[in-house]
């Protein structure tokens, strides 16, 4: 992605974020095996670490009820969760930033990203700054593409694990 800006990068990884909220969603209404509307009602009110949450404890569950040995499976599904909600954090310091235009010695355009922290235990507010060039959400949205793969294959199994008698 060498053309794009960084202003067109924030953009991608936001937009990427909005389908693996969406992602957890369906995996919730697929795990819960009711009504999806009423599920999707439901999940609405959660707000997107709680939506992680739920659907890691759901996800145990679903395994649980089936009694197989499943450990692995869930252990892999948390540490996917864990990695969902780091993922979060970084979205909410990127959505909850201010952003300056910004040229690097080198010439390169990006932007400045500053947001500031509230220290109570030092009674300070401390502001914290970075560079973003393009390249610089590379990791950040490929972090995310692979979390959207493992959900889509975690999707997956989970619908042959409801019907396992229908084939592929």
């Amino acid at each position: 992605m060498n053309n794009s800006t960084a202003l067109h990068q924030l953009g991608r990884f936001i937009f990427l974020f909005q389908h693996a909220e969406s992602a957890l969603t369906d995996l919730i209404a697929l795990l819960a095996d009711a009504d999806e509307e009423f599920i999707r009602i439901l999940v609405n009110e959660l707000e997107y670490s709680k939506r992680v949450k739920t659907t890691d404890v759901l996800f145990a569950r679903f395994l649980d009820v089936r009694n197989g040995a499943y450990e692995r499976e869930k252990s892999e599904f948390h540490e996917l969760m864990v990695e969902l909600l780091k993922l979060g954090e970084r979205r909410n310091e990127m959505v909850h930033s201010k952003y300056l235009m910004w040229t690097n010695v080198d010439g390169a355009h990006g932007l400045i990203r500053e947001n500031s922290v509230l220290r109570a235990s030092k009674g300070s507010r401390e502001i914290i700054e970075e560079e973003l060039l393009p390249e610089t959400f590379e990791l950040d949205c490929d972090r995310l593409s692979i979390a959207l793969q493992s959900l889509e294959r975690i999707r997956l199994r989970t619908i042959d694990w409801l019907d396992p008698h229908e084939d592929a």
